[in-house]
């Protein structure tokens, strides 16, 4: 399976909620970064790890949406993504639309790491605060 194909999985699997799918998607040592200054900043590891940002993103953002936009490269081991992010703050009520390039990192077929590199940060940080 290709990059594409297995990011495409993972993410439909997301928005159904499917994390056995996630999880077999993944290696055992799978981290994930996210961006100091969003209410849930830090890296998280794991399929249980994953699961406490899903759910911490969640906490943070009502009616939360991500939509793959399009694939910018892959090479044997790396997944370049843009992903369209839009919802609404819990805390403040406020609306907010944004983009992410996310590099993916494979090994063996499977995701080992994703890198988010948000488009602003500080206006989702201001959203909650």
């Amino acid at each position: 399976m290709s990059h594409q194909a297995t990011c495409d999985r993972f993410l439909a699997a997301l928005g159904i909620g499917d994390f056995e799918t996630m999880g077999a998607l993944m290696q055992p040592d799978f981290v994930v970064h996210e961006p100091a200054g969003l209410p849930y900043a830090g890296d998280f590891h794991g399929l249980d790890g994953w699961r406490e940002l899903s759910s911490q993103i969640v906490a943070a953002w009502a009616g939360f949406k991500l939509l793959r936009k399009e694939f910018y490269g892959e090479t044997a081991d790396t997944l370049v993504v843009m992903l369209f992010l839009k919802g609404r703050s819990r805390k403040t009520g406020k609306r907010f639309e944004t983009s992410v390039l996310e590099l993916w990192r494979f090994r063996e077929g499977r995701i080992c790491e994703i890198t988010p590199h948000y488009w602003d940060t500080h206006t989702l940080a201001a959203l909650n605060s």
